[in-house]
């Protein structure tokens, strides 16, 4: 691909296309229109059909459960429809070999009558024990006490679910009955455990969220493990949100998602040990990606979780709940830390790729460069930065039109922190979201950027994966910039 304009030339077009417009608007929301005009399309997303990012039509994915099997992963999740009817959150289904292509399976377990304690269905997951599959959910009706229980369906063909009405499991003494949900299941011994969420009487009237643990000889007949609580938080927060469990190597992982600060979570301990440790970062991603669980093929074990919309699917709204699915690869250390990278064969799916000349910034003021506008569809954009006495640099997305508002993905290293800041000129920067960015000795980063529509999803030295929601972004024109130093951009490709 070529260099289309820099901002010198990009400034000199400004004058013409903004000349009878009201510079806080788009110019532009017409896809046909010239694909070298620096002006910004306001593409509608609500109806944009996204392939890597899924989410149903007409509707949105929340809470995944993924479940592998026989070379496939089964990723259900609550059906988010928009507006919600009275009752809601079915599970629905869709599955994946690749993370790239999606089969809408449709609905799998359906809510109950309305004001029945199936008003709307929550988080749990799927559990085979012989030739019988299990979905093991949240029952959850605000108008009722409790307001939550635990029940389940069969299968076994992990398509068509019956419901067991017999079944109903409800928060013992000393658990919190209207907060009792996201349930796992898996077999230990010889005894069935299930790992829930809840809050707990932890003695002298302080209640403080919990993972519980319940065991059982039948999948019936649950009963409070010997040792419990499974975890406790260790802060004030409320409690935590779906949990999940499982055993890599020497260690054994927890996953959760924190309902106060929005972000997914892990700690781990060596097998055998009951105290757990927090890693220096803890967050496996931003506060654009929530309740996330884990599924390994065997080979390797992703992370899925969602992305969330915006109100009025525009960047000046707050995070809806529920969004698009996003995977990435978690990977071991030898210390037991845990790393996020992208998926190898999302990565490998891009191979129609132009390169671009490299860049080198080296200026007492913000420099940059802008290209193209980013393609309808999927695109990946790599890159290598070697920074120098830079420490404020990366890359920009809707540059386009006069520039007034930009979305910058900024390497911090002054902060040690990746993030993606809003900027309107005149006006102070806003953060939408950001994650720890360890900074080698070398100053060096291999990044690779996964957009779709409104989504990017960035990935840097194999550690680290921050999710974005930038509609601005949508075929716009994307760039490369320093605030101030030198730094320089090579090996920058732009694959399709």
């Amino acid at each position: 691909m070529n260099l289309k304009y820099t901002l010198a030339t990009l400034s000199l077009c400004t004058l013409s296309f903004f000349a009878c417009n009201n510079d806080h608007d788009y110019v532009s929301n017409d896809p046909n229109a010239a694909m070298d005009a620096p002006v910004c399309y306001d593409v509608n997303d609500v109806v944009f059909d996204y392939k890597i990012f899924f989410h149903p039509h007409n509707a949105w994915v929340g809470d995944p459960m993924p479940f592998f099997e026989n070379g496939k992963f089964h990723v259900f999740y609550l059906q988010d429809e928009r507006p919600a009817g009275s009752t809601f959150h079915p599970w629905y289904l869709t599955t994946t070999t690749d993370f790239v292509n999606y089969e809408d399976k449709g609905e799998a377990i359906p809510c109950g009558e309305d004001k029945s304690q199936e008003d709307a269905l929550g988080t749990g997951s799927v559990f085979k024990n012989g030739n019988t599959y299990y979905a093991f959910y949240t029952a959850h009706n605000g108008d009722l006490d409790p307001k939550e229980k635990i029940y389940f369906a069969t299968s076994s063909d992990l398509n068509t679910w019956t419901k067991q009405p017999s079944f109903s499991f409800e928060a013992p003494n000393g658990y919190d009955r209207n907060e009792f949900r996201d349930p796992i299941v898996f077999k230990e011994g010889e005894s069935f455990k299930m790992l829930l969420s809840t809050r707990a009487d932890v003695g002298g009237g302080a209640w403080k969220g919990v993972v519980a643990q319940f065991e059982s000889d039948d999948l019936l007949n649950w009963v409070p493990d010997a040792k419990n609580p499974f975890f406790y938080i260790d802060n004030d927060a409320f409690m935590v949100e779906c949990p999940d469990v499982f055993i890599d190597g020497n260690y054994q992982y927890l996953i959760y998602s924190g309902i106060d600060d929005r972000l997914v979570h892990y700690k781990y301990r060596k097998n055998g040990s009951t105290e757990w440790i927090t890693p220096a970062n803890s967050a496996l991603d931003g506060i654009a990606f929530y309740a996330a669980k884990t599924a390994s093929d065997g080979n390797n074990r992703y992370l899925f979780g969602w992305i969330p919309s915006k109100g009025g699917y525009k960047d000046d709204g707050v995070y809806d709940w529920g969004g698009s699915l996003a995977v990435h690869r978690l990977i071991q250390n030898a210390d037991g830390t845990l790393n996020v990278s992208i998926a190898e064969s999302l990565n490998n799916n891009f191979t129609e790729t132009t390169t671009i000349d490299p860049t080198e910034f080296n200026s007492s003021e913000r420099e940059q460069k802008v290209f193209d506008r980013l393609d309808k569809g999927a695109s990946k954009i790599s890159a290598k930065i070697k920074a120098g006495s830079a420490t404020n640099f990366g890359f920009s997305f809707g540059v386009c039109g006069n520039q007034r508002e930009v979305y910058d993905l900024i390497f911090d290293l002054e902060n040690n922190q990746l993030r993606l800041d809003k900027n309107v000129r005149g006006q102070t920067p806003t953060t939408t979201t950001s994650i720890n960015l360890p900074v080698p000795a070398n100053k060096e980063f291999d990044v690779t950027i996964i957009t779709e529509g409104s989504i990017a999803v960035v990935y840097v030295n194999n550690q680290i994966a921050l999710s974005t929601r930038i509609y601005k972004m949508n075929q716009n024109p994307w760039g490369i910039f320093s605030n101030a130093g030198s730094v320089t951009f090579s090996d920058v490709k732009l694959s399709k």
